[in-house]
């Protein structure tokens, strides 16, 4: 697939994983504690997860996850409106069809994608961060006296890796793409519009995801669900952000239950006028569900790794030599951290769990103190 690119990524601002980029983790630095504390079996995998962010980034093989099916993806949204806006030859033929003067709008209506994904091929590496991601999870799980979610965490090496019929299914790949087929729509000043199709593929540039689905189901009424399946990649730059990422999808899972609660009752209290608008909704409740969890996940690392006997992957961020500015989807986040070290972590989860409109009120009163 060599159609494929991070373009969007590299020219479009800051991304996900550069948002959340806290410097890079030599394995001198993952500290354990003495060999009579902590066990061979235990530190073994630890090195050999310390590793991972330092292993050249792979571009195959290439496997299909699942065949194409509508999806509203927003990081697909987001490359096609980046790279059709900057395709001047495609603007001059929009002009000469709809004869826009200033300005041109420009709408994504139709999207399919095809998942796909290269696994991870380093067996002794990946099964390390297999149990990782099992043992940390449980240790979540079981510190916040919470069900286990997942009915499986899995390192596919297959295409189509089956989802399981009950509870959540994890993944474990090196990267995910997205190969894409969409319908997009210029429209003119005056009203006049034209369609074009559009194809591609990318590389997602999120190395975790849990999803939230908003559908029409009939005039006036939406349904919402968030999908029985996360896929964590390991093509991540450093070893805290490794680390971070089942903790952050987990945490979505179990925070989302209260957001969907509040979404739903905002839904059927003040019924959306369409489902773009239904969108918005929960787009918003999103970036708070973000703030919470950002603030969430290094308490946990640390007591994780507090329990284990061992030091936390330093958190220094790389200095890239500009300003890098926030996804949309994050603008809350650093006033989640500040809250929930305020609160305190047990605190902070029992009030967003509790009620998401009171944690949002605190949260936006500290940014008018």
């Amino acid at each position: 697939m060599n159609q494929l690119n991070t373009e969007m990524m590299e020219n479009g601002g800051a991304t996900r994983r550069q948002v959340i980029r806290l410097g890079a983790m030599a394995l001198a630095g993952w500290v354990l504690a003495p060999v009579q504390i902590a066990s061979a079996a235990l530190q073994d995998d630890l090195e050999l997860v310390s590793a991972i962010p330092h292993m050249a980034e792979r571009e195959g093989p290439m496997l299909v996850f699942r065949d194409f099916a509508p999806d509203p993806d927003l990081e697909v949204e987001q490359h096609l409106r980046l790279q059709l806006g900057r395709r001047k030859d495609m603007l001059d033929l929009v002009r000469k069809k709809i004869g826009f003067e200033k300005k041109v709008r420009l709408s994504v209506e139709h999207i399919q994608v095809r998942l796909m994904f290269v696994p991870q091929l380093q067996e002794d590496h990946a099964n390390a961060y297999h149990r990782y991601c099992r043992d940390i999870t449980a240790y979540l799980f079981e510190m916040n006296q919470m069900d286990n979610c997942y009915a499986a965490i899995t390192s596919p090496n297959k295409s189509y890796p089956p989802l399981s019929p009950d509870g959540i299914s994890a993944f474990l790949v090196h990267r995910l793409a997205k190969d894409y087929r969409a319908v997009c729509r210029f429209t003119a000043e005056s009203g006049l519009s034209v369609k074009y199709k559009a194809s591609g593929a990318i590389f997602s540039n999120h190395l975790g995801a849990v999803d939230l689905e908003i559908q029409s189901i009939a005039p006036g009424q939406f349904g919402l669900s968030r999908r029985a399946f996360t896929i964590w990649q390991n093509n991540a730059d450093n070893l805290y952000t490794l680390m971070s990422i089942p903790v952050e999808e987990t945490l979505h899972y179990q925070l989302g239950k209260a957001t969907d609660r509040e979404i739903a009752a905002s839904m059927k209290n003040h019924p959306p006028e369409n489902l773009s608008a239904a969108q918005r909704l929960a787009e918003g409740w999103m970036a708070v569900e973000e703030s919470v969890v950002g603030g969430l996940v290094n308490p946990l690392l640390e007591g994780y790794c507090s329990l284990h006997h061992m030091a936390v992957p330093a958190c220094i961020p790389v200095d890239s030599g500009e300003p890098l500015p926030p996804l949309h989807q994050y603008r809350y986040r650093d006033r989640g951290i500040q809250m929930v070290e305020k609160l305190g972590f047990q605190e902070a989860l029992a009030l967003y769990m509790e009620s998401p409109s009171r944690f949002k009120d605190q949260l936006f009163q500290q940014q008018d103190a």
